[in-house]
């Protein structure tokens, strides 16, 4: 009784911080806009403004990116469950929309694997699967971003500032997750429980040629991240050199990855703000940054979230 209970108002408590969480960062970025020149009724005209008159063929090039993005997504998903439970191509895409979709509601991830999972008959090893599929991608989009702050740090020659600490800190961290990691591996104890095998089978079973696939795939992927994110400045007016570009992008997907993922609907205001941080040393306008990060999450989340929530009610429909 005490266990249910207390993962009641777990639940309850994680739900009132992620609406928290969200409000702080939405709060934070209205007050950014309010401090500019023109405030809410520049940045819409801005909007509308780098909406209208944009050839056809701009925007047929980014639907193709996203269905490439998350194409790639759902070979990597399938991939990870070749000696699981094989899925087909259309079965991996619909579970990985789903579980977008589902993500928008539960915390730190349990929502995309629970949506990914919902039609896997061993959905305990499916768990340890999607736990890898995040891993992966986390760590390409880590490595890029270190990379991009290496960048803009000795740029700038910035000292004692966030990304400083950052490059100082993220090398220890790994260090210390890795030594997490190969202390659990080693706890016999542990592994004896039948469902922490199941969850662990997902990792067992690949091989160094899957895994080489897997990270392949989430360097694609990223890749087409990154493509995707300059030709959306490019198109809203920010203007900067093609290197300190992909340094900004990459830094801002790796503030994106890092920051806790309680944020409600998604990461909507945390790529905004990340981005505008990490512009504060270039001459760009705020609102037009504010344009092309909000016109990535309409893209790569908003337009998938759609169709998966519209696969979750059509499966619901057919169930009753």
């Amino acid at each position: 009784m005490k266990e249910a209970l207390g993962k009641y108002f777990g639940q309850k408590l994680i739900f009132v911080v992620r609406i928290l969480l969200f409000c702080t960062v939405m709060y934070a970025l209205f007050r950014t806009i309010q401090h500019q020149q023109q405030g809410f009724e520049g940045l819409m005209a801005t909007f509308l403004s780098s909406w209208q008159g944009t050839p056809f063929y701009f925007w047929i090039v980014l639907l193709t990116l996203m269905g490439l993005n998350w194409t790639l997504e759902s070979l990597k998903w399938q991939t990870l469950l070749q000696h699981i439970e094989p899925i087909s191509t259309v079965k991996a895409f619909k579970s990985v929309l789903t579980g977008l979709a589902l993500g928008m509601l539960l915390p730190s991830g349990t929502g995309d694997v629970a949506g990914r999972i919902i039609n896997l008959k061993k959905k305990t090893e499916g768990i340890g699967a999607g736990i890898v599929s995040g891993v992966i991608q986390t760590i390409v989009t880590i490595s890029f971003g270190y990379i991009g702050l290496v960048y803009i740090v000795q740029k700038f020659a910035l000292k004692n500032s966030l990304e400083s600490y950052l490059i100082l800190g993220m090398p220890a961290f790994c260090i210390i997750a890795l030594i997490v990691i190969w202390y659990l591996r080693n706890q016999k104890k542990l592994i004896k429980y039948q469902r922490i095998q199941q969850v662990l089978e997902a990792i067992y079973t690949l091989r160094k040629k899957q895994w080489r696939s897997l990270f392949a795939i989430g360097i694609m992927r990223h890749l087409v991240f990154i493509l995707q994110f300059c030709l959306l400045f490019n198109w809203a007016g920010v203007k900067l050199p093609f290197v300190d570009t992909l340094a900004i992008v990459n830094s801002v997907f790796l503030a994106k990855t890092i920051i806790p993922a309680l944020n409600f609907v998604s990461d909507l205001g945390v790529r905004e703000l990340s981005a505008i941080y990490f512009m504060r040393h270039y001459a760009v306008d705020i609102n037009q940054v504010i344009t092309a990060t909000f016109s990535l999450w309409l893209l790569n989340i908003g337009i998938p979230v759609l169709i998966g929530s519209i696969w979750i009610l059509f499966t619901r429909k057919n169930a009753h």
